[in-house]
């Protein structure tokens, strides 16, 4: 009797994850953020007033900054869908005289065909120190940047239409295998 119970429980445990990572993997969100892999395998180098200079892996940090920068996107992995591809190219520059950021950040959005509806640019710029704790004005920069982008999405009507689009089937994140 006791193996029978515990039989049952496993298997009930077994049907119950499989039905949560169903149902997660079937969450569709408005955008999957793509950020080529290149801007962590080939860092910047920023350099400060005094020489030092640091280097910067800029698609691990913008990854940090989209995901809670965007709202209703995730990042283009496994078992996410969404209605549109985000893909994301940054570029940062620092001014160790003017103790200023500069920032861009370059978008293309694809729609299901794999085709770009539209390309946008967005700059700005932050004035701060680059010291060891980088990663903070830089998160700063990428959080402006990215609200800078939202707002730009907000405005294009196209891109809007294709979004609330839920009777679509949703793009898969192996559609972002293409963009690397």
């Amino acid at each position: 009797m006791l193996k029978i119970l515990v039989t049952l429980s496993i298997f009930f445990a077994l049907v119950m994850q499989t039905i949560i990572s169903e149902i997660k993997a079937n969450t569709n969100y408005d955008y999957l953020i793509h950020i080529n892999e290149s801007f962590d395998k080939h860092p910047i180098h920023l350099t400060g007033f005094y020489r030092q200079g640091y280097w910067i892996k800029q698609a691990s940090l913008l990854k940090k900054a989209a995901v809670t920068g965007l709202p209703n996107s995730a990042l283009c992995e496994k078992g996410n869908y969404g209605n549109l591809v985000l893909s994301l190219d940054p570029h940062i520059f620092y001014n160790p005289k003017m103790t200023t950021f500069y920032g861009t950040l370059k978008a293309k959005i694809y729609n299901q065909d794999g085709k770009v509806l539209k390309k946008m640019k967005v700059e700005d710029e932050l004035i701060g120190r680059i010291d060891i704790l980088h990663e903070i004005p830089i998160d700063k920069l990428y959080k402006k940047l990215l609200l800078a982008l939202d707002e730009q999405i907000k405005n294009d009507s196209e891109i809007n239409l294709r979004r609330s689009d839920k009777k679509s089937q949703g793009i898969e994140d192996t559609f972002c295998l293409m963009l690397d």
